[in-house]
């Protein structure tokens, strides 16, 4: 049992952050949270939020409430300032969470499905809102660390642009523009 207990640690050792995260972050109750939230639950920041995004992209306010709440939830426990997950939502899918790329990126966050692998979860649902932003969550934490909290260079790898800088300086503008300002 020592020889075993000493193999899983190293196992565990030498795991890809984003998958520790993502086990960490790892709520089986996220599904009684998905789909619709009353914006008068929510503080008077967030249903801001949700209120500028029901109008600007003309969705009914009860399940931009639900997403809104879900990224402060998820972002608080990540680390990261929901607005700028908002921002990357806005940017990535312009908040349709059945949205999916060329590539194959799926959901709010445009998560490629290879991440369930990577998570050692491959029957993860990336279109489920609350799986999705966990996710993407997970994976942008994880790219801040590989990048010493750059956000700039995390962003890049988010986007797989790595390098150049067109995509975090469409995130960080709509992050300005609508949220970091304004929340």
């Amino acid at each position: 049992t020592r020889v075993l207990g000493w193999l899983q640690a190293r196992h565990e050792a030498r795991a890809e952050p984003a998958v520790l995260l993502a086990a960490q972050l790892s709520e089986p109750d996220a599904v009684s949270r998905a789909t619709a939230a009353d914006p008068k639950e929510l503080t008077r920041q967030q249903a801001a939020v949700a209120l500028w995004i029901s109008r600007r992209y003309r969705v009914a306010p009860e399940p931009i409430s639900r997403l809104v709440k879900e990224a402060w939830h998820v972002g608080e426990r990540a680390g990261l300032d929901p607005t700028l997950i908002l921002a990357i939502m806005a940017i990535e899918s312009s908040f349709n969470p059945f949205a999916q790329s060329t590539v194959g990126a799926q959901g709010l966050m445009q998560v490629m499905p290879f991440w369930r692998s990577e998570s050692g979860t491959p029957d993860d649902n990336l279109i489920d809102v609350a799986t999705n932003i966990r996710y993407g969550c997970a994976i942008l934490s994880a790219y801040l660390t590989r990048e010493d909290g750059n956000l700039m260079h995390a962003l890049a790898r988010y986007n797989g642009s790595r390098g150049k800088l067109w995509y975090p300086e469409k995130v960080f503008n709509a992050w300005e523009r609508y949220w970091y300002v304004k929340a």
